[in-house]
């Protein structure tokens, strides 16, 4: 009597996308708090990540599969939280990209502006 043997194909995608479920959690955005001169410093990050793949078998022949898989995770600094015995102050980091932006607008305003009064 011949038995059937079946075979479970587990696609690398699907391990992607379990590993990113269980550590879905505060540690992604707040880093490990830092001791530093009577203070705790507690770093924290905007994180956004997208995941996708696709995956096939057939079981008709043993090599007859297929798997494919792509993402992108990003990670931004936001700023970091001060912690003393008295309180709790909140550090931003100011944003190269926001600083460049401002400072061209306000150099072309200023541009027109002495274009305007020749």
């Amino acid at each position: 009597m011949e038995t059937e043997k079946t075979v479970v194909y587990r696609s690398p995608i699907g391990r992607l996308f379990e590993k990113f479920s269980r550590h879905k959690d505060v540690s992604l955005v707040y880093g490990e708090p830092i001791e530093l001169e009577h203070k705790r410093v507690l770093p924290v990050a905007k994180v956004h990540y997208m995941v996708g793949g696709g995956g096939g078998y057939s079981s008709d022949s043993p090599f007859a599969q297929g798997e494919g898989g792509g993402g992108r995770i990003s990670v931004k600094p936001l700023g970091v939280y001060e912690i003393d015995t008295h309180r709790v102050t909140f550090k931003p980091i100011i944003d190269l990209k926001f600083i460049l932006t401002l400072a061209s607008v306000l150099t072309l305003g200023l541009v027109w502006i002495l274009k305007k009064s020749r």
